[in-house]
């Protein structure tokens, strides 16, 4: 059975330098364009990877600059509250210090006149609390003093921080726009080369169609005269080599006058030695045969992208989609030169006509 699609090509991204001019389309040069695209591709996913990890990277480096912001400012509001209450305190010192200085020298004679009045209790508390008060104001005056001036230490902290953290910042998006350039680029390189490549892989084709065709044609042209046209062996064939695995199943012999057969006229083309033997191996000759699984049909035991893909190299666009044991001997075989034409033994690699 043919145990391949027709001509696998896996159309993929090829590195050639921009604007390179591609050369006669063989099998070489896709392979080669085939190898380089990988390469493209791997590149590709690594530039993504790193355009992933800078933007990453930038995204935390921003919200260290915003947490520094938010510290400097809940540190800003802090200093200017300790600002408000050392004014507050320095305000009352100063109105204890007049007050106290006031009392203290209120009397000229120096406290004579309170003491002949019988004031000298009231006037000596006095003096002991608004000492006393000052002394209290003073040393809470002191505490915020130091206190205020760790925050301004750590405000001037928190800003060198806030500095490093900013240039950090815009290394990282420095480093985005690069990876994001260099990534846009290898797309841009991507779809240039997607297009010289398919050209190529067309081109190929082309030449591999004509090529089929013209086996297709010599083929005919040595066919004998009275070519057969219907199966010659029994309706029980012996089915794949034992390499497939698998017996296949006898159908129907295919109806030369079926309703909606393109080529009712087409004549059976010569088959060379190897596939003369691939019909007895494959199917005993019985050209209605379909494979126990269903996927392999007809004399050669044709999967069904196989056969869409030969006929339309054959030049039988109208077989494509039939299945191929429904197709007359003519049209089997015709479409089997084309095969062998383009691929040669390689479908059926495995069966004793290979071997």
């Amino acid at each position: 059975m043919i145990r391949a699609l027709f001509l696998p090509v896996l159309v993929v991204l090829a590195t050639l330098p921009i604007g390179a001019a591609l050369g006669p389309a063989g099998a070489d040069q896709l392979t080669d364009l085939q190898s380089q695209a990988a390469a493209v591709s791997h590149d590709l996913v690594l530039e993504q990877l790193q355009v992933d990890a800078a933007q990453q990277q930038s995204s935390v480096a921003a919200g260290r600059v915003a947490a520094d912001q938010q510290a400097i400012a809940q540190l800003s509001q802090q200093i200017a509250t300790d600002q408000q209450s050392i004014d507050r305190h320095l305000h009352i010192v100063q109105a204890q210090a007049i007050r106290t200085y006031v009392n203290s020298g209120a009397d000229s004679t120096g406290g004579s006149a309170a003491l002949f009045q019988g004031n000298t209790a009231a006037a000596q508390t006095a003096s002991e609390y608004a000492s006393l008060a000052v002394s209290t104001i003073t040393t809470d005056l002191a505490q915020l003093h130091t206190a205020q001036h760790v925050l301004v230490a750590r405000q001037s902290a928190l800003q060198a921080r806030q500095s490093q953290d900013r240039a950090d910042e815009a290394q990282r998006t420095a480093a985005l726009g690069q990876a994001s350039a260099a990534a846009s680029q290898l797309r841009s390189k991507q779809s240039q080369v997607t297009g010289q490549l398919a050209s190529a892989v067309a081109a190929q084709q082309a030449v591999q169609a004509k090529a089929a065709a013209a086996a297709v044609a010599r083929a005919h042209k040595v066919a004998p005269p009275a070519a057969s046209t219907t199966a010659t062996i029994p309706a029980a064939a012996s089915g794949p080599t034992a390499s497939s695995g698998t017996a296949a199943v006898a159908g129907p012999a295919p109806n030369p006058a079926r309703s909606g057969v393109p080529y009712p006229a087409l004549s059976d083309p010569a088959l060379n030695g190897f596939l003369s033997c691939v019909v007895q191996a494959e199917s005993g000759g019985n050209y209605g045969i379909v494979s126990p699984n269903g996927l392999y049909m007809g004399a050669f035991q044709f999967s069904q992208p196989t056969w869409n893909s030969a006929a339309q190299a054959a030049g039988l666009g109208l077989l494509v989609g039939v299945p191929p044991n429904q197709a007359t001997r003519a049209e089997q075989d015709t479409v089997a030169v084309a095969l062998f034409a383009l691929d040669g033994q390689q479908p059926w690699l495995g069966d004793r006509c290979s071997n």
